[in-house]
């Protein structure tokens, strides 16, 4: 099992978002909050999160994910109710029973999957940490894999690499540790060959995020609180269950070499933009009508030309005329 772990500000954002009919949004599982809307459940959110008003990122947001081979043999209530014990599961090892929460499962994708959304203010007013609750979350999920008899998710991610064809560092390796590095070095290759294709083109770590996605990479960020708003300070990309720095990855994708980069995007963006707009109306059907008519004209006005001949040098034009 694969638990997702993302910090963020809008309850009302999230709670639409789990709630969302398009995703065939089934409720799972739930404490202290309604699920009868997604109003009613961001308002239950934010009326305990007012007992620390400073506390910013008050959400808590983890995608749980089964790997597609737990579907097989099960019915829909089946994999809903293994859904349901993974999420009280998870609840219960990270020690989240203490404030508001909701398990809430999707069926756009093909893989079983629900979304667990918690309050990071608890039912005494505490705030709950956020410190390596990635490498936590990532603990208890191997651990709810043993509980339940569920498939090892890493491993898995490793037998679908190594399907793809090992490396020579992965072929070598004869001890477990070596394994270990060899799996780290490919995900640290294939992290920096998917950011060499999305950096350039992204504005933020958020956009980042999104287009790294689909690689199957997860972006993780260090942020201090200041009085201008919050800084990234550091990065942590995450891949088949692999986490290694920006500086790791490269020197220009540390944390704040990626934010150079996204300014630099940022200052073209209007400039492609309008490029852009331009070549689009350069090739609009009306300007093209004109080009085409422009030619017609030009064309008309040309003289016809007749073939000439050419003489052959050192024959009579009688006979030695050729085309």
């Amino acid at each position: 099992m694969i638990g997702k772990v993302k910090i963020g500000k809008s309850f009302p954002g999230i709670c639409r978002y789990v709630l969302q009919e398009d995703r065939q949004a089934r409720v799972l599982d739930a404490e202290g909050v309604r699920t009868d809307s997604a109003a009613h459940m961001a308002q239950d959110f934010q009326f305990q999160q007012g007992q620390r008003p400073g506390l910013g990122n008050a959400v808590l947001h983890v995608a749980l994910a089964l790997p597609a081979e737990d579907a097989s043999g099960r019915s829909a209530e089946q994999l809903s109710e293994l859904l349901r014990e993974a999420g009280r599961a998870y609840v219960r090892d990270m020690q989240l029973e203490n404030t508001q929460w909701a398990l809430v499962q999707h069926f756009d994708k093909k893989h079983p999957h629900a979304h667990l959304v918690v309050n990071r203010v608890d039912n005494n007013g505490q705030t709950i940490a956020d410190n390596f609750i990635g490498q936590q979350s990532r603990r208890v999920c191997q651990d709810i894999e043993q509980q339940l008899g569920l498939t090892v998710a890493e491993q898995r991610g490793r037998e679908q690499a190594r399907e793809v064809g090992p490396t020579h560092r992965q072929a070598v390796a004869t001890t477990p540790k070596g394994a270990r590095a060899a799996d780290w070095q490919r995900a640290r290759h294939e992290v920096a060959t998917a950011l060499g294709q999305t950096a350039p083109y992204s504005a933020s770590f958020a956009q980042l995020q999104t287009r790294l996605a689909a690689y199957g990479i997860e972006v993780k960020t260090s942020v201090h609180q200041k009085k201008a708003g919050p800084a990234v300070y550091g990065v942590v990309f995450e891949k088949d269950g692999h986490q290694m720095k920006g500086s790791e990855v490269g020197k220009a994708f540390s944390a704040g070499n990626l934010q150079k980069t996204f300014a630099q995007h940022q200052t073209q963006a209007p400039e492609l933009a309008q490029v852009v707009s331009q070549a689009a109306q350069g090739y609009s059907a009306e300007a093209l009508n004109r080009l085409f008519a422009q030619q017609a004209q030009e064309m008309a006005r040309q003289p016809t030309h007749t073939p000439t001949r050419q003489r052959t040098p050192g024959r009579e034009q009688s006979g030695g005329l050729e085309m």
